[in-house]
């Protein structure tokens, strides 16, 4: 830093200074706070203060062991140093950064080309030359397919000891002691709790902060009053405050370049209308028969009689029966559909399609204003009229359009979720009418509260009456005061707010404006290029054209060839050149290069005016045909190109519209996550403040009856000496009173506890995204926090009253004999439990006993077993040879795991409490509904609700279409799969009996999405791979349901496959890591990512036959 001069502008320099000063001390956040500060340098003075920035950035990415803030940092860091030129070789190595650890093609593709731009104006090319060899090769295995992923994880830092598999969250005795003293507190203290005098909350700011505090506090509750709201938006560059997200993002594209502003000369892209986008998906997309259709289209004009076109599809037209064209449509309307959906088709794509129609038409000498007379230009049936020829040439161009772009938006999103995540607040805060106190939830009152208050509205109420019915029975509030906050420990109160997240909230700002910058200066910049030398291309053209003319009245010795003619054209050119159209001329002459070497793309390149007319002038012989020939070539191409570049531009348009909602969101500032630590401390002073004074006046009590009984063993008692013995008999009775009530309590408590079911506040597989479901026997505020360790949950287990010990559950109902194994029984169960685990224990006391019934008994003994952690090795293959045999009397012996689940699910015992949804309903029921509308007859009939576990799909089908598509999701997979399915219309109910499209409608979203793969058993090594390569770790429910919010996302948390001599092995994904699970009750192995786990399938033979997808819901 110390490299560049001093800044021109003094006050500038001195906080430049400052800003160094911090960054050497270590403080990142400070730092950012003072270059905020330095907005108004002007000129060169900003290229010290944007290189201090990007290097703040990139030491951020170094120490952060987070990878999706590592990828956050180093994106803003290529932002910063792209900005300024003279840092173009920073900007090449953090470019390098980000390929490196997304592995990306694009990120190296970047690094390279910006490496290779300043290769020559750099001396010291020791970290470029190896930035543009590696790319080089990376690039190299890329495009030859040998490319190769390595393994990031470190296995040896993964493995952890079973002691450590599972976090407990045990009760100190402190804690204990606070809530016994919290047990022995009337209904009224308790009320009287939490409602916290302003006032004296205010003064405990003070005596901790000082004035400081004092003020902010005062600002916090003068903010609040105002607006009555706790939650605000805050634009951390600038300070600025906004009530609504939608002025912040206004603020934000307007003033810090978080929006993508156009040049009024850009061809913007188009995405196509919503009336095109109905029309693709209605329609049947069957063959049309073009000479019978050109007839009608003749005499209905004639006639003067128009088509009847119902949502753009007429059933007057032709059909013809050609099943390969009829298989080239639907593949057409299924990648049109997707790419819709994606909202990435542009009208570039209809234009593209719709002139290959009219051409089409033309040769039949229908030309385009009969086409648009007849309606037929402004409807993809148009498409239906193409051969197969035409048909492949418009299917060639859609399979080169990308979904998605590899550019690490995802990783963005995941850092400003965990951020986020870590300030969103549960408990609402309200005032009295006085605005003298602060009502806290009532709800804390009675239990531990789930859900996140996103309003923050506040609300005025009458104490008295607010907590006049609240259920003051639990005592999780005492879990409540003592637990840690969440959020961000760099920023505490009395901060200012706009040090809240700062580093990530610039970071991601930068992300956007490099989103913003790449859709600029590359993809818009890139189709302009393509618009001028697509007009170059024209006029040379109609410039042969005139020729043509003229030379039917121009004698032969005078004639010229279409080469020397644009050769004197380019030569004119250059005598008129000047500064100002010199890059005009430069594009010109690069064009006509191109036309005349016969290149087969455009080269798009600038080189010097006098190398290109060199060229020219030696290519003045080259034929008129080869002339025409390459200018219609290279219209073609330049045709081709521009509906892929809309597609990449509405690609990063996504992905800048996905980081500025975060950018948004990211901007939220609630006051509650500011003075909910001080609330909670001053809170808790205060009733360790109450536990003090009940503690030394039950003392004072003591001493005070010892003192008595001396004197009453002297017997020298007087007036006074009674007075004190009757005050000291009254805190005696008092004294007892209380303990009685105590001793009630605790024993109706010890009697309860032994029914409670244990809580944890461990992130599971289920509670993230499901309401749990808790008997309504147990009282509110009655639950603990499920965070005991294994001894004491086996101990208030086998402990329990009137009920039986695990022990005798645990006994299989038919033990004869050596335990039996079933690798695919061990290992679907083993999935389940991993699925099922923190469910279960929410509510394992309503577990059933069902001992008349053998396989519901069998299998309730087992997550008997597994809940109260008495899975040793011995119970373990007991209870399973047991479940086994039950099985067996029930049903054939099947080896499938797939069969084995469904078994499982429909013999699953119910609850103690019938009115507690069943496990199998609430977690894996799928209700649906199938619904179809006739093409032919228009009948819908009314279907019934269905219910399932799931999908069962072909692993063949699945493989086929991946290798078919290549780059296709599996959700589309599946979706494409249940495109075959048809319906046919009923005749019985007056249908006219055609098969149709069936609608998939989803009324229930189930916690867990199970996909069933079918194998035919004998596939190949290589088969297996490409099977397991189609499989997604994530996708989306509503690409194949309708009726659901878009991207209701769901992840695959658990599978079960077959491997080599038919054993079964079980793979879930535990602490960002998928392990998998052998024979054993405890065996695993580490496994690593999701790429480890599609090699591991691949090595062992691996077959996945059950996938365990959980909902989950996005911040």
């Amino acid at each position: 830093m110390n490299r560049f001069p001093p800044l021109a502008d003094a006050k500038g320099e001195k906080l430049f200074k400052l800003a160094k000063d911090l960054y050497a001390q270590g403080h990142h956040i400070k730092a950012l706070e003072a270059i905020l500060a330095l907005s108004f340098l002007k000129g060169n003075d900003k290229n010290p203060v944007a290189y201090l920035q990007g290097t703040i950035f990139r030491d951020l990415a170094g120490k952060t062991e987070n990878p999706n803030l590592k990828f956050t940092y180093l994106l803003c860091s290529v932002e910063i140093f792209t900005a300024c030129k003279p840092f173009s070789g920073v900007a090449a190595l953090s470019l390098f950064n980000l390929a490196q650890q997304l592995e990306s093609k694009l990120y190296y593709k970047k690094s390279l080309a910006q490496a290779n731009q300043i290769v020559g104006a750099v001396k010291n090319l020791e970290s470029l030359r190896h930035v543009i060899e590696t790319a080089e090769s990376k690039l190299a295995q890329f495009k030859n397919g040998t490319y190769l992923v390595e393994d990031s994880d470190n296995s040896e830092d993964m493995v952890e000891s079973e002691e450590n598999e599972e976090t407990t969250k045990t009760e100190s005795d402190f804690v204990r002691g606070l809530k016994s003293y919290w047990s022995g507190l009337s209904v009224d203290k308790r009320r009287n709790f939490v409602k916290v005098s302003i006032a004296d909350f205010t003064s405990y700011v003070q005596r901790l902060y000082g004035t400081e505090g004092r003020v902010a506090l005062e600002k916090v509750l003068g903010s609040v009053r105002k607006d009555k709201r706790w939650r605000l938006w805050v634009c951390r560059s600038c300070s600025k405050e906004f009530s609504s997200a939608e002025e912040c993002r206004n603020h934000l594209e307007r003033e810090h370049g978080a929006g993508f502003h156009p040049n009024v000369a850009m061809a913007l892209a188009q995405r196509i209308s919503e009336s095109w986008g109905c029309m693709i998906s209605d329609g049947g997309w069957e063959p049309l028969d073009t000479v019978s259709a050109v007839e009608m289209i003749k005499t209905r004009l004639q006639d003067m009689k128009a088509f009847v076109y119902e949502k753009g599809w007429s059933k007057d037209l032709p059909f013809a029966a050609d099943e390969e064209r009829r298989k080239l449509l639907q593949e057409i309307r299924f990648l049109l559909v997707t790419f819709r959906d994606c909202n990435i088709l542009s009208r570039s794509v209809i234009a593209w399609v719709k002139y290959l129609v009219v051409s089409h038409f033309e040769k039949l000498q229908v030309f385009k204003h009969s086409l648009a007379e007849c309606g037929l230009v402004d409807t993809p049936q148009s498409i239906c009229f193409l051969e197969r020829h035409e048909l492949n040439q418009f299917l060639d161009l859609l399979k080169r359009i990308k979904c998605e772009r590899d550019d690490g938006t995802e990783l963005v999103c995941r850092a400003v979720d965990s951020v986020y995540n870590g300030t969103r607040v549960k408990e609402k805060i309200d005032f009295d009418m006085k605005f003298s106190s602060l009502l806290l939830d009532k709800r804390l009152l009675q239990c531990e509260i789930a859900q996140f208050d996103e309003e923050g509205a506040i609300s005025f109420l009458n104490a008295s009456a607010h907590y006049a019915k609240a259920n003051a029975g639990g005592d999780d509030i005492i879990f409540w005061l003592t637990e840690k906050s969440s959020g961000d420990e760099k920023f505490k109160f009395p901060r200012p707010i706009r040090a809240h997240n700062l580093d990530v909230w610039l970071a991601v700002l930068g992300a956007v404006q490099f989103t913003c910058r790449t859709m600029g200066t590359q993809y818009y910049a890139k189709k302009l290029r393509v618009g001028d030398f697509t007009e170059v291309l024209v006029g040379a053209k109609n410039l042969c054209i005139g020729e043509d003319e003229r030379r039917r009245s121009t004698p032969d010795g005078q004639k010229k060839t279409y080469a020397s003619l644009l050769c004197d054209e380019c030569e004119k050119k250059h005598l008129m050149t000047d500064s100002s159209n010199s890059l005009a001329t430069r594009l010109y002459c690069s064009a006509v290069v191109d036309v005349l070497k016969g290149e087969l793309h455009p080269k798009f390149g600038l080189p010097e005016l006098e190398d290109c007319l060199n060229v020219i002038r030696d290519h003045r012989d080259v034929s008129d045909d080869v002339v025409l020939s390459s200018i219609d070539h290279l219209k073609s191409m330049m045709t081709n190109k521009v509906p892929l570049i809309d597609s990449k531009i509405f690609l990063v348009e996504n992905s800048m519209i996905n980081l500025l909602n975060d950018l948004v969101r990211l901007s939220v500032f609630d006051y509650r996550s500011y003075i909910l630590p001080l609330l909670k401390d001053f809170m808790l002073e205060g009733i360790v403040d109450m536990e003090c004074k009940a503690k030394l006046a039950a003392a004072q009590a003591d001493r005070l009856l010892e003192e008595e009984m001396k004197s009453q063993s002297k017997k020298k008692k007087n007036k006074s000496n009674k007075e004190e013995l009757a005050a000291i008999q009254a805190l005696k009775l008092l004294s007892e009173n209380n303990q009685d009530k105590e001793k009630n309590s605790g024993s109706k408590k010890k009697r309860r506890r032994n029914k409670k079911r244990t809580s944890t506040s461990m992130p599971g597989v289920l509670d993230q995204n499901v309401e749990h479901v808790t008997s309504p026997s147990h009282k509110p505020g009655e639950e603990d926090s499920m965070e005991h360790d294994q001894e004491e949950a086996a101990k208030d287990m086998q402990n329990m009253p009137e009920e039986e010990s695990p022990s005798k559950h645990l006994e299989p109902a038919h033990a004869e004999g050596p335990p039996i194994y079933n690798s695919a029984l061990a290992m679907t169960l083993k999935a389940l439990c991993h699925i099922l685990k923190e469910y279960l224990l929410q509510n394992r006391n309503q577990i059933y006993d069902h001992r008349e019934e053998r396989v519901p008994c069998a299998i309730g003994n087992f997550f008997t077993a597994f809940v109260s952690k008495q899975m040793k090795e011995g119970v373990y293959s007991c209870l399973l040879s047991d479940l086994l045999a039950s099985i067996e009397e029930v049903y054939s012996m099947t080896s499938y795991a797939a069969e084995l689940l469904v078994s499982i699910l429909e013999f699953w015992p119910c609850w103690k409490c019938p009115e507690i949804e069943s496990v199998v309903t609430h977690i894996f029921t799928l209700e649906e509904y199938e619904r179809m509308s006739c093409s032919k007859c228009k009948k819908k009939p009314n279907y019934p609700e269905q219910s399932s576990y799931g999908i069962v799909m072909a692993a063949d089908s699945i493989r086929n279409l991946k290798c078919a598509f290549g780059n296709i999701k599996f959700e589309d997979i599946l979706k494409m799969i249940r495109m075959e399915d048809e319906m046919l219309c009923d005749i019985k109910t007056g249908g006219c009996g055609k098969a149709n499209f069936v609608h998939h409608i989803i009324s229930r979203c189930p916690p867990i999405f199970t996909v069933v793969l079918e194998w035919e058993k004998d596939e190949t090594e290589k088969e297996i791979s490409e099977t397991t390569k189609a499989l997604d770790w994530e996708i989306d429910m509503s690409r194949l349901y309708e009726g659901l919010e878009p991207s209701t996302k769901y992840r695959l948390v658990s599978m079960v496959g077959c491997g080599e001599e038919e054993e079964y092995i079980c793979l879930a994904y535990k602490k960002n890591r998928w392990v998998s699970f052998s024979h054993g009750a405890s065996a695993k192995d580490v496994v690593g990512s999701w790429k480890s786990v599609v090699r591991f399938c691949e090595e062992r033979k691996v077959r996945p036959e059950i996938l365990f997808y959980e909902a989950f819901a996005k911040a």
